[in-house]
């Protein structure tokens, strides 16, 4: 797991970077990897938070009743 902290400051990184970048098309791109990032933050501090249950994890695993 990555620490949340870690990818937004990566995030924040990137949208500086675009701050200063002139080509529009590359601008557009940093911004998009920013949220990117932004969302990978928020999925690991969830996941951080909810971490899976045994038992949710055996029923993942096992085969299906039809």
């Amino acid at each position: 797991m990555i620490d949340p902290k870690t990818l937004l400051e990566r995030a924040a990184q990137l949208t500086d970077q675009a701050k200063g970048e002139e080509d529009a098309g590359i601008r557009e791109r940093l911004l998009r990897m920013a949220d990117h990032y932004r969302d990978l933050a928020a999925h690991e501090a969830w996941a951080n938070e909810n971490p899976p249950s045994v038992g949710a994890i055996t029923s993942a695993l096992s085969p299906r009743a039809h």
